[in-house]
Parts: C-alpha cells; sequence; structure tokens
C-alpha cells in the first residue's frame, strides 16, 4: 500500500473524465442498502497551503503552494483508511466539499472495484461500506491520456455533471424510469428522441441532442430510451462535459462523452459486465448512491495507488 500523504507531500495534479458498455468478471456482492461508516483516527492534524486552479476546456489544473506555506492551512484529523484519505485530499484541492464518491480499482487494468460515498463529519471524513462497482473494459486511464472508445473509465476527479438537453431542461440525472428521489440536481426522464452525441468532431459530441432512432444508430452515439435496463437511472459524471466539451468541434481532441453512473449490464450466466467507459452499479446500489448525493457531490475515479498519489 503506498505510503499515507500527510501535508508536505503535494504536486500538481490534472484532473478532468467517455461511453458505455461490456466484457465479463464477477465483483463480490454486497449492497449499500444498509450501510454503516468507517471510524476516522483522532491523531495528529496535518497542514497545507493555499490552492490555486486555472480551468481550461473543462480540465482543471491544480497547483499546491510548497515549503513554508504548507503549514498555514489546518486540515483536521488524519484520515484512517485509504477511501477518507482520498476524499481528505480532494477537499484539499476542492474547497468546500463535503462528499466524495470514491470508485477504486486494485489495478489501473482491472475492470471491477468498489465505491464508496465519502461525507464530512464534525470528526472528520467518513465512508461508506464498499459496495462493487464496474469500470471500462479496458480499466482506468486518466482523462487526459484516453480518447473515446478506448474501452476505458477516465480516472480523475470530477464533478456531479450538469447538462441542458435539447429540449431546455438542465438535470444532472436521468433514466428511462421514473425519479428515485434524487436531490443533487435536476431529474430527466428520457424522451423519444433523446440521443447523446459520442461521434467524435461533431457537433453533438458531448451533448444530448434530438434524433430520430435511425440517425443514432451508434455504436459511438447513444439513442437512450434504447437502454432500458442499464439506464434505468443514471448521474453525469462531469468530465469532459459542457459548457466546454472537447471533441464537438473539427480538430479538437475527444477525451471523453457519455461517462455515467449507471446499473449494471449483466451477462447469460447473470454475471455483471463490464462497461465502456462509465461506472456501474447493481439496481439497489445504484439508488441508494442517486438518492444520497447532494450538491456539490465529487467523483474521485482510478486506481488505489493512482489516486492516493493524485487525488
Amino acid at each position: 500500500m503506498p505510503t499515507r500523504r500527510t501535508a508536505g507531500a503535494w504536486c500538481a495534479v490534472v484532473v478532468a473524465l467517455a461511453g458505455c458498455g461490456s466484457a465479463s468478471s464477477t465483483p463480490p456482492s454486497t449492497t449499500l442498502a444498509s450501510t454503516t461508516v468507517a471510524s476516522v483516527s483522532a491523531s495528529t492534524p496535518g497542514a497545507a497551503g493555499p490552492i490555486t486552479s486555472n480551468v481550461t476546456s473543462n480540465v482543471t489544473s491544480i497547483d499546491v503552494a510548497q515549503s513554508t506555506s504548507l503549514a498555514e492551512r489546518a486540515t483536521g484529523p488524519q484520515p484512517a483508511s485509504d477511501c477518507q484519505q482520498i476524499a481528505f485530499d480532494v477537499a484539499l484541492h476542492h474547497p468546500g466539499t463535503s462528499q466524495v464518491v470514491v470508485v477504486a480499482t486494485p489495478t489501473a487494468t482491472a475492470t471491477a472495484g468498489t465505491l464508496q460515498v465519502a461525507e464530512q463529519t464534525a470528526l472528520g471524513w467518513a465512508c461508506t461500506t464498499p459496495v462493487a462497482a464496474r469500470v471500462g473494459r479496458t480499466g482506468t486511464r486518466p482523462l487526459l491520456q484516453r480518447r473515446s472508445g478506448d474501452g476505458t473509465t477516465p480516472a480523475g476527479v470530477f464533478p456531479l455533471g450538469v447538462m441542458t438537453a435539447w429540449d431546455g431542461q438542465v438535470f444532472s440525472f436521468f433514466g428511462n424510469s421514473a425519479d428515485p428521489g434524487v436531490a443533487a440536481g435536476g431529474f430527466r426522464r428520457v424522451k423519444v428522441g433523446d440521443c447523446f452525441g459520442a461521434t467524435p468532431n461533431n457537433t453533438a459530441y458531448g451533448h444530448l441532442v434530438f434524433r430520430a432512432r435511425a440517425s443514432c444508430p451508434g455504436p459511438d452515439d447513444e439513442y437512450l430510451p434504447a437502454f432500458a435496463s442499464v439506464y434505468e437511472r443514471a448521474a453525469l459524471i462531469g468530465a469532459n462535459m459542457e459548457p466546454n466539451v472537447s471533441g464537438d468541434a473539427p480538430g479538437e481532441v475527444p477525451y471523453a462523452a457519455a461517462i455515467f453512473l449507471h446499473r449494471n449490464s449483466y451477462d447469460a450466466t447473470g454475471h455483471s459486465t463490464a462497461t465502456s467507459g462509465c461506472v456501474s452499479l447493481s439496481h439497489a446500489d445504484l439508488i441508494a448512491v442517486l438518492t444520497r448525493l447532494r450538491a456539490g457531490a465529487m467523483f474521485a475515479i482510478g486506481d488505489t495507488a493512482w489516486l492516493l498519489a493524485n487525488s
């Protein structure tokens, strides 16, 4: 396990997160329906310095001050678990964050991992019991190193996405089934004509546009009404998302489109399958997470060692 960081080991981090699908493997069977929270250690507080953010085309570059300035920021009790450490680090880089969805895999090529929701409490960060999660069929990869269609789930730290549909509705959640009671943003019930553009260097790339099914054929573009099961409900993960989408104009790099948190796909034997770039959960765990999310929630995605070094 990587050495747990204290407030003196910070580096510049680039954070920024493309489409969904399948490949098989069997994750552990767990549920978020009866969650417990991890304890927080009461060891000596660390400290970190001021943070500045430079945002260009939906990619955030974070520069952390070094040396003596690190002593200027009190950071509370040192985290006890990897989930708590990752959430702790995300909050340092994104002041005001009080909820982090941590999606961690054992290696960068693994297609199965765990999801935990970390929340800030009066005693520090607490994490829910981990539940089984699936990621891309070729693992995870930092957003700026990936390209649409490579089968990886982008690794990085991303906000809950916000999108404006072709009819003007603003939403962060969508589904072919009814709103389960989300509170962190608007819910869009999928409509006939809802097409999520994922064809690179096209004006529809990364946007929800109106298309007849025959005009949204895939395999890149996704006609949402055709995914009744996996898109029963879903959340937008804000990687390469509106208002600045790279890849929706000629010559731009198509990093990612259609990155969602959605329900698992299953093979003929009933085992969950990997995605083409999204994060997926069982039905019960998905509903529990979607309804738990609060405004301002962040997603931290990647293999554990990478997240500990880069969140």
